[in-house]
């Protein structure tokens, strides 16, 4: 019995021991080199430096520089800030110390009193930073500096309604905004180079960023995060082998979409009323728009009801003098085989039933005084439903599934829900920030119907909802016209919102903005072969070619529609997105690393749409490989760019990789 004993407690011994052992940091120790000018953080897949003498870091793998902030150099240093106007930066190292994988540093700067501290942790492939500055009189707010060199950088978010949009961003110039209030919430605060590294912001809050060049005109663009209101800001480097590797490790961690669309939602196009009526919208004249879709042999899978059906903003009900009976209407659009989706958005204006009902008022967003909190927003002023609450979420869904029972809706377009829409000083049921409430309203709202479409989306992909593009222009250019759909579509796609609708072909038509035939054109030409195809204004309205053509444009998406949609029940198993860039397929191709002008469908078939007014040929660049025109029919060689490539009005350009026809039963016909 006491030689049991002896060996039971011998064998709890080892056990403990290897637990010990288990739950030590990967990385307990650091092995930092200490020279006069830098600490040198040696790992085996990487090494990372940091100055002495300015917050300066840069990381190296396999003796190429993968990432670098700027310098003291700089006009703008990294972790540096502005007093009285003018910037300051951080001086001298003071101290460092190294505890359980975690280097602490201490900097001086050149305020007196503000002191600047480090955290990092080193890992394999990831760098965990941490930075504060730390006055006892005023707050200062942490930042990040970095420069956009060593390949071709991506990511973040939208680049404004106006503004040219420019990708790759290293020699983008984008004034200092805040990323996701005046970005349309629709980013995801990780940029990415083409060489495998990417900087990844984790903490929950908005912040002012900027793309400007350095004052040497030959040096790249730096990227500058700025973080007001916060005490601490912290980021990640990661590192891999590839672009596509590092995307796969960051959408991953986020969560693949869990969920699959209906196989319709890809097959078919979407018409929505906004272009054709704006807020004049009403029963006779959804109608009369779904009438004309089939009279001009359009295929169309879904219509759109948009702004304006309801009798007050919030109210979620009828204006019964524009629609007098929404049951009649549903059922008049579905025989003739059309599904039926409505706009809805989360605001309760003030002056509406809703707003001035205490059973609404209590499951809305509150201020601090424990009020309604009221916003401005596009159609006025209003609260906002309080999705944090489960009991809201509940109360909100319950009217969207009566507009269901009652009308025979089959799901709904969902707008709204933006970070800079909330309540300044919100106070919601559940502690969240103003930043993760857009990811709240697609999971309590968006998510529940198949049928559904959302605008806005941080961190939301894993519910696998559509994600359609901001509101586009109806321009050529790259100021959020036609020329900027696909790079930020292709932008929307690698940040894991995999479902993606361009917006409507032609754009909105907003302001003094006027869409003509060959815009609308190659617009749908544009969106053919994306995930989803949405029009708006009917291509009737100019002559028969223009029908025709968006015909054949809406024929090919139904086309290729089964690769679509075998690449959508991927998804959450893969996590490969439908929609990519040439690079993410062919990642060691540096001549493809700057291609935003083309798209692929998976990883077989390559798309070149005309973005150019007047244009009847483009450059088309084709990454490796043997490549078929599915126009001509042609064999070309890839890795090489195709100069002057013909491409009608009524021409698509599309290259399917040789092989892969005969490896499927897929046999489409040209446009």
């Amino acid at each position: 019995m006491g030689q049991m004993t002896k060996l039971n407690w011998y064998a709890v011994l080892v056990t403990l021991l290897l637990l010990f052992v288990a739950v030590l940091p990967a990385n307990a120790s650091i092995k930092i080199v200490d020279t006069p000018d830098h600490l040198i953080l040696e790992r085996g897949d990487y090494k990372l430096t940091i100055a002495r003498e300015a917050f300066e870091v840069s990381v190296i793998r396999e003796g190429e520089v993968v990432f670098q902030s700027t310098e003291k150099s700089d006009a703008a240093p990294n972790l540096g800030f502005f007093v009285n106007g003018e910037w300051q930066r951080v001086k001298n190292l003071r101290s460092y110390h190294e505890s359980g994988g975690v280097l602490w540093l201490d900097y001086d700067t050149t305020v007196t009193d503000v002191t600047a501290k480090a955290e990092i942790r080193p890992e394999e492939g990831r760098i965990h930073f941490q930075v504060w500055l730390l006055g006892s009189d005023v707050a200062y707010p942490p930042s990040l500096r970095f420069r956009l060199s060593d390949g071709a950088w991506y990511g973040g978010g939208f680049q404004g309604y106006r503004d040219k949009q420019t990708l790759p961003l290293n020699t983008a110039r984008i004034t200092e905004r805040l990323f996701l209030a005046q970005g349309a919430s629709q980013g995801t605060p990780v940029w990415y180079s083409t060489r495998g590294a990417a900087v990844w912001v984790r903490t929950p809050h908005d912040f002012l960023y900027s793309v400007q060049k350095t004052a040497n005109s030959n040096d790249a663009s730096i990227l500058s995060i700025s973080m007001p209101g916060v005490s601490a800001l912290a980021y990640d480097i990661l590192l891999a082998p590839t672009v596509r590797d590092v995307l796969r490790v960051i959408n991953r961690e986020i969560g693949f979409a869990q969920r699959v669309p209906p196989d319709e939602y890809f097959r078919l196009p979407i018409y929505t009323t906004w272009v054709e009526y704006k807020t004049a919208v009403t029963q006779q004249k959804v109608l009369e728009f779904a009438r004309k879709i089939r009279q001009n042999k359009l295929p169309a899978g879904v219509v759109e009801i948009d702004d304006k059906w309801e009798d007050g903003y919030g109210d979620l009900r009828f204006d019964t003098g524009k629609f007098p009976d929404p049951k009649a209407m549903n059922d008049e659009l579905h025989r003739l085989g059309f599904r039926v989706t409505l706009w809805i958005h989360p605001f309760v204006n003030i002056g509406t039933h809703s707003f001035d009902d205490p059973a609404v008022q209590k499951f809305l967003l509150k201020d601090l005084s424990g009020a309604p909190g009221i916003i401005h927003w596009w159609k006025g002023d209003g609260a906002v439903w309080d999705f944090t609450n489960p009991a809201a979420a509940i109360e909100f869904r319950s009217h969207l599934g009566e507009l269901q029972r009652r009308y025979g809706f089959d799901g709904f377009k969902f707008d709204g829900g933006d970070v800079n829409l909330v309540p300044a000083d919100l106070v919601p049921f559940r502690p969240v920030s103003a930043t993760q409430f857009p990811d709240v309203y697609n999971r309590e709202a968006a998510a529940h119907f198949p049928w559904s479409e959302a605008r806005v989306g941080i961190y939301s992909q894993s519910l696998g909802i559509v994600q359609r593009l901001i509101d586009k222009n109806s321009v050529w250019g790259t100021d959020n016209g036609l020329a900027s759909v696909v790079p930020e579509a292709i932008q929307t796609s690698m940040r894991g919102f995999i479902y993606v609708m361009p917006d409507m072909v032609g754009g909105n038509q907003y302001d003094n903005d006027r869409i003509d035939k060959e815009l609308l054109v190659r617009w749908a030409q544009a969106s053919a072969l994306m995930p989803m195809m949405q029009f708006s204004l009917g291509p009737w309205h100019f002559d028969e070619e223009t029908v025709r053509l968006c015909r054949e444009a809406s024929n090919l998406h139904i086309q290729f529609s089964s690769q679509i949609q075998k690449l959508a029940a991927a998804v959450p198993k893969t996590g490969e997105p439908i929609l990519r860039p040439i690079w993410y397929n062919f990642p060691d191709d540096h001549d493809a690393e700057n291609i935003t002008d083309e798209f692929m469908l998976g990883d077989s078939i390559l798309v070149a749409p005309v973005t150019q007014p007047n244009a009847r040929s483009r450059d088309i660049y084709l990454p490796d490989g043997n490549w078929r025109s599915l126009q001509t029919r042609q064999l070309m060689t890839g890795g090489r760019l195709l100069r002057d490539y013909p491409a009608p009005f009524d021409t698509l350009p599309i290259f399917i990789r040789e092989g892969f026809l005969r490896q499927t039963s897929f046999s489409p016909k040209p446009l």
